[in-house]
This record gives C-alpha cells, structure tokens and sequence, in this order.
C-alpha cells in the first residue's frame, strides 16, 4: 500500500491523499476498492474502526454502506481534529545548506549603503543556529454560514522579524529531525515573544478578511430584508382589499384589521431574526507550530568613519535566501541597509539620523 508519488494528472485530491496519509501514520490501513473509494482501518480505544468512504458521491449507490469523505462531514471533521492534535508543535532542522558562502566582504560591501566617509570592515564570524518559529492560525468567521481560513505566520525569533520566504523555509527536501551538526543557538526572543508578534500580524490579515466578508454580508442581508418586505408588503396588500370588499358588503372588516398587525409582527420578527444570524463573529485560535533551526552566518563588523565614528554592527547571512539580512539599526533596532553618522558620534538608520533641524529660537 505504499504510496507512489503523484504523477502529473493524478487525480487524486488533498483530501483523499490526507486520509491515505493518516491511515498510515495512526498505525491503521487503507485498500483503494475502486478510484475514491477506500476501506479503512483505523485504531481505536476499543476494538479497531472499520468504515469503507467514498470521495465521489456518484459511487455512493454502487457502495451503499459507505460514507462520504468531504470537508464537512462527521468524519472527515474527527480525523482532522485528531491530526492536528497530534501536531501541536514540533521541532525540524534546516539541513543542505552552506552558510560560509565565497566573497562575503564583497557581498556585504554590495547589500550595504554607508553612507559617504563612512568604512564597514567584516570581523570575527561564527555560524549559529538560528530558531525561526511558524505558526498556524485558524480564523473562523460565523454569520449566517461559517467559512474557515487557516493562516500561517513565520517569525525569526533572533530579530523578531516576519519570515516572508515561508514556502523555502518549510521545503521538506531539506527539513529534519536533526541537525548534519550541532550549532550553539544565536541570542533570542522565546516562543511567546514570536507568538504575539506572529498573532499581531495575523489580526491584521484577519481584520481585512472580515471588512471583506461583512461588506458581502451586508449586501446580501440587505436583499434579504428587502425581499421579506415586498413579500409582507404584498400579504398587506392583500388584507387591505379583502377588508375593502368587506366593508363594501357591509361585513367586519376587523378581522382582517388584527391579520395586518399579525403581519406587520411576524415581518419584524423575520427581519430581526436575518440580522440576528448575519451578525460577523469572528474566531481566532493558535492550531499548531513548529519551530525550524536554520544554521546562518553571524559576522561582526566595525563602522569608522569622521567626528571619531566607530561602532559596531551585527549582520547575518541567510544562507536559504543567499543574501545578507538587513542590519538593525543601532539607535532604533529597526532593519536598514543604509547607515549614517549621527551626533553625538553613533550610528543610525536614515529615519533616525534625520535632517538637520534649524536650531529653535
């Protein structure tokens, strides 16, 4: 049952490869009886689990005992609940990568922007072990349906900076469980640090999500609504003629009086009851994270320049991204390639070194 690698124009969906691969890994087994229909054995508290799914809901009649596997479903839902249980977190190292990469002087005299009169010289090197911590949020937004978005956010807990090349980061060609050779880990922030960094950002991500989803909310309430009112409008319509006939043949129109303030009633209660299920609420919950070690270059560099400048400067080479990362700034912490002199004789970003200001009077 071993499971080949897909070739171009397998058919097969995520879905289905996803219970192929949990069958495997809980200790169970899976028999493909036909295409997107399986018998499995999954391992329970009991007696083992023995349920036969079928991911085409066209062979449901051919395998009547069967159930159907799709995002939603009783089963489906437990056995994703169940593995993403069992990786709540983890820990993989990058391997295959040269974090000593040739010319580093002349790499970093490129990347870098002293500004004029101002020297960078590389001095002692070490390659460290630096933790870069991914998260995986869930986000689930309730109104009148419930849609779910999973969003992940990767933090370099050395700088405390987002991690934008996540797709290289977690390439599983070059992740494992344990380094070529141990690294002693550069200086940084915990995990609880990266993780409101992580959630900080993410909110963002999920604050414009929900303007989206209330904007479309919103338009489609206010066709609800405005449907429920034509259709009570024309009820009223109705009862108000039926009482005219009424009270031209001399009957008791008051009957028909109390069945318009029924359906003024009812129609207030419809509408109240649309906008009360198309409130937005929104959920947001950690679902797991892993942490990935990745050896990089850490480099000391000595900045001179005029006015008796000297500082020094810590620069890290990615060796993933091959290109130095942007320096932080001494005064602000903020990440910068330029550097300036600033008074009183110290280095600063652009931002931080600013204009000269007229003197005030």
């Amino acid at each position: 049952m071993d499971d080949a690698a897909r070739a171009p124009g397998d058919p097969r969906s995520p879905l289905e490869a996803f219970l192929r691969d949990y069958a495997e890994v809980v200790g169970g087994l899976w028999e493909e009886v036909e295409p997107q229909v399986y018998d499995l054995i999954l391992p329970g508290g009991g007696e083992p689990e023995m349920v036969r799914v079928a991911f085409d809901p066209e062979a449901l009649p051919e395998h009547p005992g069967a159930q159907l596997a799709s995002f939603g479903t009783p089963l489906v839902d437990r056995l994703l609940a169940d593995a993403v249980a069992r990786g709540r977190s983890g820990s993989l190292h990058l391997v295959g990568l040269n974090p000593n990469p040739p010319g580093l002087a002349a790499q970093v005299g490129r990347a870098l922007k002293p500004a004029a009169g101002l020297e960078v010289r590389l001095g002692r090197t070490r390659v460290l072990d630096f933790p870069q911590a991914v998260f995986w949020f869930e986000a689930t937004f309730v109104s009148d349906q419930k849609e779910q978005e999973v969003l992940p956010a990767a933090v370099d807990l050395h700088y405390g900076r987002q991690v934008r090349h996540l797709d290289r980061l977690l390439d599983h060609a070059r992740l494992a469980g344990s380094p070529w050779s141990p690294l002693p880990e550069a200086p940084h922030a915990g995990l609880a640090r990266g993780y409101r960094s992580a959630r900080d950002r993410v909110i963002r991500t999920v604050s414009a999500l929900a303007n989206v989803r209330g904007r479309e909310l919103t338009e489609r309430v206010d066709r609800q609504v405005a449907r429920v009112a034509r259709y009570y409008a024309d009820l009223r319509a109705e009862a108000s003629e039926q009482a005219a006939r009424a009270l031209d043949r001399g009957g008791d129109p008051a009957p028909l009086a109390a069945r318009r303030e029924a359906l003024e009633r009812e129609e207030r209660v419809r509408t109240a009851e649309i906008l009360r299920k198309a409130a937005l609420r929104v959920h947001l919950r950690l679902n797991n994270f892993l942490v990935v070690h990745q050896p990089k270059l850490w480099a000391e560099a000595t900045v001179s320049g005029p006015r008796s400048l000297g500082g020094r400067l810590e620069l890290v080479w990615d060796p993933l991204t091959d290109a130095l990362e942007a320096a932080a700034c001494p005064s602000c912490g903020q990440p910068t390639f330029a550097l300036e002199a600033a008074p009183p004789g110290r280095l600063a970003c652009p931002a931080c070194a600013g204009p000269a200001r007229p003197p005030r009077r």
